[in-house]
């Protein structure tokens, strides 16, 4: 999963969203995207929300969302709801310097809205007065989150999220485990070319123990990948344990819980001895060709 895969959930929720569930979205998405610079305002008290449905402090900006469930009562009440804010919120925020309606009319606003937002920027010059909807939501907020953050806004996709076998290296683990003259066992270790690297990633020294132990067998990778038919297909693998890396590390996992899961990507679902075993040797065989982890920024590896 990527983040490019959550466009659809933002998609979802600006189309579906209105009302109070709209203002919980925007403000979720402002939360995570400017941490504790944003005030996140509910209503309370005899003086209600002040007019507002959250604030950006460093800048004084104060944000109003009105998101009906059509174009047409989006047409027929913005104005009114843009009048109901002003001049009660000046009151409530004395040293606003920004107005923001947040609305949910992807086609724009009506010619009224316009009219009256013009007459508003003429009798508070001082207050810059502005709308803003799936543009300002999508670039300004929710492609700034992070993948973990993408999972708090949009936690159905955690439904989505599932460890894909990897079915195009189920021969190579065959393979591997076929060909070992001698299981891969304790005693089973050989020059480690990358131990900088090792050392580089922060990997736990039970990790580098099973990186170690695999290293001796990593030829047999190069031996099925130079005489598979279709050259490509080597590609094809290689992207795979690429992409999965960087998924994982994208998501901010420590050195050690990518290495899981790319243990648990390459091996499928049969834990037993001979898979792991076999994993680790691919694994490894791309650590040391520099396809997954990061190199020591002093050494040219590669």
């Amino acid at each position: 999963m990527h983040k490019s895969d959550f466009d659809e959930y933002f998609d979802r929720m600006f189309d579906t969203c209105n009302q109070t569930r709209f203002e919980d979205w925007f403000a979720e998405l402002a939360h995570c995207a400017w941490g504790t610079d944003f005030e996140t305002i509910k209503a309370g008290g005899q003086h209600g929300d002040k007019k507002s449905d959250g604030r950006h402090r460093p800048t004084e900006t104060i944000y109003q969302c009105y998101a009906p469930e059509s174009a047409s009562t989006f047409s027929k009440n913005a104005v009114g709801k843009v009048n109901d804010s002003f001049p009660d919120v000046l009151s409530y925020w004395p040293k606003m310097k920004r107005w923001v309606l947040i609305h949910n009319n992807d086609g724009g606003i009506p010619t009224k809205l316009s009219d009256e937002l013009e007459k508003l920027r003429e009798e508070y010059p001082h207050i810059e007065i502005d709308t803003a909807s799936r543009r300002f939501l999508k670039d300004e907020l929710h492609d700034k989150l992070s993948m973990n953050q993408m999972l708090d806004v949009y936690p159905s996709a955690r439904l989505n999220f599932r460890t894909v076998s990897m079915e195009n290296v189920r021969p190579l683990l065959k393979r591997i485990i076929g060909e070992k003259s001698t299981a891969i066992g304790v005693l089973s270790f050989g020059e480690i070319p990358n131990e900088k690297k090792l050392d580089h990633n922060e990997l736990s020294p039970d990790a580098k123990f099973d990186l170690n132990r695999a290293a001796p067998n990593i030829g047999i990778v190069d031996r099925f990948l130079e005489n598979m038919s279709n050259p490509g297909n080597a590609s094809i693998i290689q992207s795979e344990i690429q992409s999965k890396y960087l998924e994982l590390r994208d998501f901010g996992y420590t050195a050690d819980e990518i290495l899981g899961g790319l243990l648990a990507f390459v091996r499928g679902p049969l834990e037993d001895p001979p898979n792991t075993a076999a994993a680790y040797v691919i694994i490894y065989y791309y650590f040391d060709a520099c396809d997954i982890f990061e190199n020591p920024p002093e050494d040219a590896l590669c």
